[in-house]
């Protein structure tokens, strides 16, 4: 019997969440291969309208990303403030981010991010920042006192 739309977007909650879980795993271990089973082959991902197309270049996009903003900072909490929630035929939520760096105030970072699955995959990931020019204001303010880019491996 086919699955039901109801059926579908449970499920895409569920595998979003299993996402959720293996992208803090991978931040944490720097091994991003993990995310592979979560995604198409052909996925694209986009963050504020710079795209990449294909599974590996998705991978390789969070890893950069990771490396060259997340990584300069000591200490980074995810909090999900709205969703996951199934809209227009993806799944949608909204989140906060923290990071923290000895002697610099806090920066939080609004982002709102959409997720189109094909069967259990994710196909298409975008990614967009809401405070975006509070962002880049704050990392020219104290882009000296950040840790230096660490070059992706």
């Amino acid at each position: 019997m086919p699955a039901t739309a109801t059926q579908h977007t449970h499920q895409w909650i569920e595998r979003f969440h299993a996402y959720a879980a293996a992208f803090e795993a991978a931040f944490d271990s720097d091994d991003w291969s993990v995310l592979a089973p979560y995604f198409t082959e052909d996925a694209t991902s986009e963050l504020n309208g710079a795209r990449v197309d294909g599974r590996a270049a998705v991978l390789a996009s969070f890893r950069d990303g990771v490396a060259m903003f997340d990584r300069r900072f000591d200490s980074r909490r995810h909090r999900i403030t709205r969703g996951p929630a199934i809209e227009d035929g993806r799944v949608s939520m909204t989140a906060v981010v923290r990071y923290e760096r000895a002697g610099l105030p806090a920066l939080e970072v609004v982002g709102e991010e959409w997720f189109t699955f094909e069967g259990d995959r994710i196909r298409q990931h975008v990614d967009r920042v809401v405070n975006g020019a509070e962002v880049m204001e704050y990392l020219v303010r104290n882009a000296d006192a950040l840790r230096p880019f660490q070059a992706p491996a």
